[in-house]
């Protein structure tokens, strides 16, 4: 248990996620114009790349995240436990499959032979794809952030507030991946801080996590 929490928390802190969502992408993409999107990606290639692949280690960690956080919060309840691990394992394919669509804008931006309107139409449309796709997505990783934040909330080892924190960043990501579908009028962009009980739990599972064992428990 302590080798999956010190491992848990490593990757919590990758700044891998950031990197990309938070500057190679909104540097490069802009949402509602198709020729600044399409000269952006064909003037920085190379840093749009950097975000692809920086967001698929990111989402090969989370497959990793399933397993460790599986084998920390097993004590409380197993097949719950497994639950998450396979809500985790679907997010991080969803996500995978979404980010084909960036690629797919990548590979377009330098192909020859389509007009230039139809063109950049046609890659803002796979760069907005993506966003669509990640909404789903978000919204199962809020469901195991929720299932995952009431089986720590329910463990003797670890702090109640830590529980009600990744509960709390579940639901967020879920209000927020809804907002566009259902909730047009309402801006939901400040349970962005609740995101931050992630890196909370992060901070705990290498601080004290990582001295917990499994032994000791069962004793």
């Amino acid at each position: 248990m302590g080798t999956a929490a010190l491992i848990s928390g490593l990757m919590l802190f990758v700044p891998t996620a950031p990197y990309a969502e938070f500057y190679v992408f909104p540097k490069l993409i802009i949402s509602n114009d198709a020729a600044q999107t399409t000269q952006n990606l064909l003037h920085h290639p190379k840093l749009f790349l950097s975000g692809i692949y920086a967001m698929l280690f990111t989402f090969i960690m989370d497959v990793v995240l399933a397993w460790t956080m599986y084998i920390f919060i097993r004590p409380v309840n197993a097949s719950l436990a497994l639950l998450g691990a396979w809500l985790r394992l679907v997010y991080a394919g969803l996500a995978i499959v979404a980010l084909f669509s960036f690629q797919c804008a990548y590979q377009l931006v330098n192909m020859p032979g389509f007009r230039e309107t139809f063109k950049n139409e046609h890659i803002l449309q796979l760069v907005n794809a993506r966003r669509s796709a990640m909404n789903l997505a978000y919204i199962i990783f809020g469901i195991y952030l929720i299932l995952g934040g009431i089986l720590i909330y329910k463990a003797s080892y670890i702090p109640k507030v830590m529980g009600v924190l990744i509960m709390l960043a579940g639901a967020a990501y879920i209000m927020i991946s809804l907002q566009p579908y259902f909730f047009k009028s309402y801006d939901f962009s400040w349970m962005m801080v609740f995101y931050f009980g992630e890196l909370f739990f992060g901070i705990w599972l290498l601080v004290k996590g990582r001295r917990i064992k499994e032994s000791e428990l069962a004793a």
